[in-house]
């Protein structure tokens, strides 16, 4: 296979567009209807987010995964041991804004592969489950 066509099939794979599903939680997320949420797997625990409101607004921003780790040091005499430790869930905030005004943040979790959950809330009230 030539360079020309490997180069196109890794960034294929490396920025991968998915969609998350949401799900409404309270009584004002059920009459505004479900938003459509895409992000963009960049493997940078970073990247950008449109939402699709039901009204067809459309919110731009970014989600960013943070790492949940700790160090710790030992000293004894001459040795010294220093250890890392990863937690099983990274949290994860997602904040995107609409020309019209609606703004969406959402806090959760994500496994190491990137999967996880969160709830969502816009500032017109509505409070959604989102899983991705």
């Amino acid at each position: 296979m030539s360079r020309a066509v490997i180069t196109p099939i890794l960034f294929a794979l490396a920025a991968c567009t998915d969609q998350a599903r949401m799900y409404p939680l309270d009584n004002a997320a059920l009459q505004t209807g479900t938003p459509k949420l895409e992000f963009v797997r960049q493997g940078l625990g970073r990247g950008p987010v449109t939402v699709t409101m039901p009204d067809g607004e459309i919110l731009k921003g970014e989600y960013q995964l943070t790492e949940n780790a700790a160090i710790g040091i030992g000293f004894s005499g001459a040795r010294t041991a220093t250890a890392i430790g990863y937690g099983s869930g990274r949290p994860v905030v997602i904040s995107a804004t609409g020309d019209s005004g609606t703004l969406m943040n959402c806090e959760g979790a994500a496994d190491i592969g990137g999967h996880g959950s969160g709830v969502c809330e816009t500032n017109k009230g509505g409070k959604y489950r989102v899983m991705f």
